[in-house]
């Protein structure tokens, strides 16, 4: 099995390719986003996970979710700390704005 693209130090998720990973942590941090049509740079909540597993095989990286609704999706597995415990699933849909996350614990 092929491990997707990865940028320096955030895996990146290709669209409709579910990608499986272990979790070690999670937190939320502020960062500052652009927006790319009006150029305005404002303050974001991001969710931030520490990975060391993609689709079974061992990989220290992270994946972070600026997505308000992902942030949403994953705060019960968060605060119980099944994300932790289990490994989990995501998979991308859709590009751009319009992009929106599928979350599975296995």
């Amino acid at each position: 099995m092929t491990l997707p693209q990865l940028r320096p130090t955030f895996l990146a998720l290709e669209p409709d390719t579910p990608v499986t990973v272990r979790v070690t942590s999670a937190r939320l941090e502020d960062r500052e986003t652009r927006d790319p049509a009006t150029g305005i740079v404002s303050l974001k909540q991001a969710l931030a996970l520490e990975i060391t597993e993609v689709n079974g095989q061992p990989l220290a990286t992270s994946l972070s979710f600026l997505s308000a609704k992902a942030i949403n999706a994953l705060r019960p597995h968060i605060d119980s700390g099944e994300i932790t415990r289990r490994r989990l699933q995501v998979t991308r849909r859709g590009r751009g704005y319009a992009t929106e996350y599928e979350f599975r614990l296995l």
